[in-house]
């Protein structure tokens, strides 16, 4: 290869490699989070063999709730009242309200009490079932000390964990256990688990959740709504071809299906029913689990997004990120360390080492014929697939495939070129008998004379 093009293929193969530990313009967290998408989804067709699902349930406040009461949002504490008192009727294990409570909006009502809430949750911790209440952890916004009084903390929002779900935050009232943590603790107080850390401080100090996602809705679910919209449960491998050309074509395929929610969902307007069949089933379903309650109202939209089933209530991310520490108790999916306090973590070293290896190979294997660069492209492939394989056994935060398969390309081995010939009468046939990359190519190129 002449001086310049080896000159400019070095540096392409320099930049590379710094973008792999600089990650300039985010370039590689861009693929790395496309990468973590998508083997989150093809993951999720094989989640939850445990029955961690069984134990949780969400009630979700809806806009078809407030049309049928006939009420507003911020939901008035009378409404709220009567809410939470049916839903202890059907005895959960423990209930976390992901609503904030931060100011009274009853003043000014005759007809509305925070004294009548407060009430209510106080037959929560009479009949023994832990009533825990969304916190932000600041130091403006908390919930009122009248509904403190009554029950336990939860911390719902926090910063500087990116999509990951932490165990525990530092805020300004001290550290803080999540709202998935904190049900955990009551999930390990009646069940087997590991020791958990015994303060919520050391809890933090534990790293944070990777998210993995379930898929397909409970099977209950059919007993309680109309699930004829979600999308329908194909064979494995193809539902797993189907969310790779998916996710390569997304621009010209047509949209995914709707999926619903991976956990048992009751809507509030459900609770309300008299009829003595349907109190049996919501019994059945309710009674001894851990119940988020959530809301999913248009003009008060809390979202979270799940790779799998695109925008949810932000209730199913507590929900998912408690079924992950039920399902795998602590050894759940986590981000690897960072080194030195820097954004550099082991699985970046991982990626570098990996493209180091590619370098090498296409350093001593320049003169690849293009059956065995095809043979290396796929080699390496499935080297990235079984890598990502083990750090899911390891329960360690997918490695950047995306990323890597695109730097595969960049480093690929060459089409060899051939040098450049002087033009002679006096070359002789024999003169390609000397095996080399680029014996065939040069011999075909440069016609044989004819001895004298």
């Amino acid at each position: 290869m002449p001086a310049l093009p080896r000159q400019l293929s070095t540096l392409r193969t320099v930049l590379a490699l710094l973008a792999i530990l600089l990650d300039p313009f985010g370039l590689t967290t861009a693929t790395d989070g496309a990468s973590s998408r998508l083997l989150n989804q093809l993951q999720a067709n094989a989640y939850g063999d445990a029955g961690a699902r069984e134990q949780i349930a969400v009630v979700i406040i809806d806009d078809a709730f407030l049309r049928q009461r006939e009420s507003h949002w911020p939901l008035p504490y009378s409404e709220q009242s009567k809410l939470f008192r049916q839903l202890l009727a059907y005895r959960p294990a423990a209930v976390m309200v992901d609503l904030m409570y931060s100011y009274d909006h009853s003043r000014g009502r005759n007809s509305d009490s925070s004294r009548l809430l407060s009430n209510v949750f106080e037959r929560y911790r009479a009949a023994g079932v832990p009533l825990y209440l969304a916190n932000s952890g600041s130091a403006e916004s908390n919930a009122l000390p009248i509904f403190t009084e009554v029950s336990e903390p939860a911390l719902v929002s926090w910063s500087g964990y990116e999509d990951q779900y932490p165990l525990a935050a530092e805020t300004a009232h001290g550290w803080m256990d999540s709202a998935a943590f904190a049900l955990y603790r009551r999930y390990c107080s009646s069940h087997a688990c590991p020791p958990l850390p015994a303060t919520a401080q050391l809890a933090g100090e534990q790293p944070p959740i990777a998210l993995q996602w379930g898929g397909d809705p409970a099977r209950e679910q059919r007993l309680v709504s109309d699930v004829s919209q979600c999308a329908s449960s194909s064979g494995l491998w193809s539902r797993i071809l189907s969310q790779i050309a998916q996710a390569v074509f997304w621009r010209i395929s047509a949209p995914a299906e709707a999926r619903c929610p991976y956990h048992l969902t009751i809507t509030a307007s459900a609770l309300a029913t008299t009829v003595p069949e349907e109190r049996a089933l919501l019994r059945e379903l309710l009674g001894d689990r851990l119940v988020l309650v959530g809301a999913s109202i248009s003009s008060a939209e809390d979202l979270t997004s799940s790779p799998v089933h695109g925008k949810l209530p932000g209730v199913y991310a507590h929900a998912m990120a408690l079924d992950n520490l039920i399902e795998y108790d602590q050894k759940y999916i986590a981000a690897p360390p960072q080194l030195l306090n820097t954004e550099i973590d082991v699985l970046d070293l991982l990626e570098f080492f990996f493209a180091l290896i590619t370098l090498w190979f296409h350093s001593a294997r320049a003169g690849l014929s293009p059956k065995h660069r095809l043979a290396f492209a796929l080699g390496a492939t499935l080297c990235l697939l079984l890598i990502s394989l083990l750090l899911y056994h390891l329960r360690v935060s997918p490695v950047n495939i995306l990323g890597l398969l695109l730097l595969i390309g960049v480093l690929l081995p060459e089409e060899p070129e051939c040098p450049s010939l002087p033009s002679t009468s006096t070359r002789k046939e024999s003169s390609c008998a000397h095996p080399s990359p680029c014996s065939a190519p040069c011999c075909s190129a440069v016609p044989a004379t004819r001895p004298d």
